[in-house]
């Protein structure tokens, strides 16, 4: 049996992420600021085999990412997988972005990252197959009209994934990025908050998809649970996206 932190695994893919290792015999904590979303997705998963915890954390505060880690080792006394979901979207225009978005944005989804990979990797190390994966956006390969502090977030984690495989490359940990694209989620609706749910525009959105829809999160999660295996013990350093075609058009 591995064991698997979830850094926000409440909602959307991390959800789906940990529903589907738990289903494949995982141990999973899940460490997210929303407690009791995170509590509802383990005991959804209370018959498979496996164990699961949660911790309220919230990853973009400084002490958060050893706090998660030290939560999570508590369940087994070991870890072999960190699966880091956990991000905040910003939409706004440029004239209204503010430096508060920009450091809360830069907070979590590139800061806690790398830090807890940092209390994460003495335990990986002792793991006969330590994995870590980031949680990206083809946000890092396109531009956006409204999320810059995610977009050059995103794009930051993509660039870290390669410093970190190779940093921890020595001890057998491997470190890769999944860079989804549209994936139906709550995450999106500062998007559409911002653009506006005018009659027509998910399918002007999905016609731009050359699969012709957006993605579910256990598209994402069935990608991730491979990553995590023992089975990618060749690969890392990478950052593979699943977007339905949309960067290939």
């Amino acid at each position: 049996m591995s064991t698997v932190l979830i850094a926000g695994g409440a909602s959307g893919i991390g959800r789906a992420t940990a529903l589907r290792l738990r289903a494949q015999g995982a141990d999973v904590h899940i460490a997210d600021i929303d407690l009791a979303g995170a509590e509802a997705v383990i005991a959804e998963a209370a018959s498979k085999p496996g164990q699961g915890s949660a911790s309220r954390v919230d990853l973009s505060a400084a002490s958060a990412p050893r706090d998660a880690v030290e939560a999570a080792l508590e369940l087994t006394g070991r870890l072999d997988a960190l699966v880091v979901c956990a991000a905040l979207l910003v939409e706004r225009t440029i004239e209204d972005f503010s430096v508060e978005d920009w450091d809360r944005t830069m907070a979590l989804n590139l800061r806690a990252p790398f830090f807890l990979v940092q209390a994460a990797a003495p335990h990986l190390r002792a793991s006969d197959a330590g994995r870590i994966v980031l949680i990206g956006s083809t946000a890092a390969f396109r531009g956006g009209t409204g999320s810059f502090a995610y977009a050059a977030s995103k794009g930051g984690l993509v660039a870290l994934t390669r410093s970190l495989a190779i940093g921890l490359a020595p001890d057998g940990t491997c470190v890769t990025c999944v860079c989804p694209g549209w994936i139906e989620t709550a995450f999106n609706d500062p998007y559409w908050d911002r653009v506006g749910r005018t009659a027509g525009s998910r399918e002007a959105l999905e016609a731009r998809i050359p699969l012709g829809a957006q993605g579910q999160p256990d598209d994402v999660a069935g990608l991730i649970a491979y990553l995590v295996s023992p089975d990618s013990r060749y690969l890392t350093g990478q950052s593979i996206v699943v977007d339905g075609g949309m960067l290939a058009s």
